[in-house]
């Protein structure tokens, strides 16, 4: 479940100032620090002042700053409570409790997948001539996941590199799509290609972690993951799982309508079987 100091800070960020913008920002990715200092320190940490931050409390509906923070101490608390798993002899077991955070950040996701928006991401993929997949720093790996995978379904899949494909863009077949992944904090590269391929009238595809991230301003269709108060490990299990259900559509799309590229008998998945040679059919 969003938090409720999510739910106000988005549906009120369109209206701040430059500056409110700053705090809302940081509330958003970082919200521990709320929980853990006081406004006068907040400031000092963001690069505002006491006032502008108490400010901000205002502008999303609360009274005051201890109401904003009383409300992500609360949420923290809860994200606590949540377990339902007992450690091995009642004993702390760092490792299982590392697993069981992933499951609950999986199950907090799947409470807002948007069908509708999956459904129209597969559909551009399957129809587009070229898909170009882009994701710098740690979003690299997430980027070559889904190429790698889909390029053996589609055979039309290319992972961006921009030391060699500074004009890619101008190859792009007018019906391709650009999947980005833009994580905080967020590369000024990313942001720039989503922009410049929107500028070209070809469709771009953002994964990204907050409805405010700066990528959204240029994207047809986003993903958003809910990925507040979760360090960068955490990033890559519901990244990952996002992408591979992504994947598993597109097979399973190709599957019903018959049409398979050469490589696609390489992509393994549990709907094949296999004759007496062991090869696919």
């Amino acid at each position: 479940m969003i938090p409720n100091y999510i739910t106000k800070t988005e549906q009120s960020f369109s209206h701040l100032t430059k500056g409110l913008k700053k705090v809302a920002k940081y509330l958003i990715n970082d919200p521990i620090i709320f929980a853990i200092h006081p406004a006068k320190k907040i400031g000092s940490i963001i690069g505002v002042s006491e006032t502008m931050v108490i400010r901000f409390c205002n502008s999303i509906d609360y009274n005051g700053f201890s109401e904003l923070q009383d409300d992500v101490r609360k949420h923290m608390l809860s994200l606590k409570e949540t377990s339902n798993y007992k450690t091995i002899d009642d004993v702390s077991n760092k490792f299982v409790e590392n697993i069981e955070d992933d499951t609950h950040l999986l199950e907090s996701n799947l409470q807002n997948i948007d069908v509708t928006t999956f459904q129209s991401i597969v559909d551009s993929i399957i129809s587009s001539e070229k898909v170009v997949i882009a994701g710098y720093y740690q979003s690299f790996s997430f980027a070559y996941w889904l190429f790698f995978n889909l390029n053996y379904i589609l055979e039309n899949a290319y992972l961006y590199r921009p030391e060699v494909d500074g004009r890619l863009l101008d190859t792009m077949p007018k019906k391709s799509c650009l999947i980005v992944f833009s994580f905080y904090r967020y590369s000024l590269d990313s942001i720039k290609i989503a922009e410049e391929t929107k500028k070209r009238g070809i469709k771009v595809i953002a994964i990204t972690d907050s409805r405010v991230s700066p990528i959204v301003e240029f994207a047809d269709s986003t993903v958003q993951l809910n990925l507040i108060n979760e360090s960068i490990l955490k990033k890559g299990p519901i990244t990952l799982s996002i992408i591979n259900s992504i994947l598993h559509e597109v097979v399973r799309q190709l599957d019903k309508t018959g049409i398979k590229p050469t490589t696609y008998k390489y992509f393994i998945n549990d709907r094949m079987n296999y004759d007496e040679d062991d090869q696919y059919y």
